[in-house]
């Protein structure tokens, strides 16, 4: 029997607010609101919010569709088909592969040309493994406070910079470390003291260190810091 995906689509819109907290629309805000350049990196981030694969790359299509449900208008277009009568000598059949109902991915769609990006950047968080999800959390949560910010990489970290360098991100597949210029700012139990040159050289001394392990650390005072440090080295 075919997969009817219409119906399939249905039933996963349906179940999202009962089975996850939300509904389709809030499910397309919470992803807008990551502001996820690639179509991977939103699937990432909708299994680290508990999705199977099969589902994360179903909302992420109807996302990539501007929110639209991608077989809406299934049952409307779909031609008839007419079945064959008994007495009707039919041909041998080939075999079908039988597809789980409990999870069908939506057959492939061409794919789409995705927008350049920073290749080095890509490889460097790809060295967190586990941990890359929350780095590009972070990096997006950063350009939010600093739409101008530049990332760029270095073997094991990636520089920040508007104009000039104000942090670093250290990348490592335990933790991430941000590195901050924040002179004489007092320290506590989350804001460490950093080491002096931070990796930029002598004359760039990024004096504090915040360890990252969890996305609710990624806060309204770790954006503070961060808009803090960048207006210490350029103002």
């Amino acid at each position: 029997m075919a997969v009817d995906y219409g119906e399939k689509e249905r039933a996963f819109i349906d179940g999202l607010k009962e089975a996850t907290g939300r509904d389709l629309a809030e499910w397309m805000a919470a992803i807008a609101a990551q502001e996820l350049a690639h179509r991977n990196d939103i699937i990432d981030w909708l299994r680290q919010q508990g999705f199977m694969f099969s589902k994360a790359s179903w909302l992420e299509r109807i996302h990539h569709n501007g929110g639209r449900p991608i077989y809406a208008d299934a049952a409307k277009t779909s031609p008839r088909v007419r079945r064959p009568r008994r007495d009707a000598p039919t041909s041998a059949a080939a075999p079908t592969m039988r597809v789980p109902a409990n999870d069908v991915a939506p057959p492939p769609a061409p794919a789409a040309p995705e927008p350049s990006r920073d290749d080095g950047l890509a490889a460097l968080l790809a060295k967190a493994k586990a941990y890359r999800p929350l780095a590009q959390a972070l990096i997006a949560r950063i350009r939010t406070v600093r739409p101008d910010a530049r990332f760029e990489p270095r073997d094991t970290f990636a520089v920040i910079a508007d104009p000039g360098a104000f942090a670093a991100l250290g990348i490592g597949t335990k933790e991430l470390r941000l590195h901050l210029a924040l002179g004489d700012h007092p320290t506590d139990d989350r804001l460490k003291k950093g080491a002096p040159g931070g990796g930029l050289g002598k004359t760039d001394a990024l004096s504090h260190m915040v360890v990252l392990t969890d996305a609710r650390q990624i806060d309204q005072r770790l954006m503070d810091l961060v808009r803090l440090a960048a207006t210490r080295v350029n103002s």
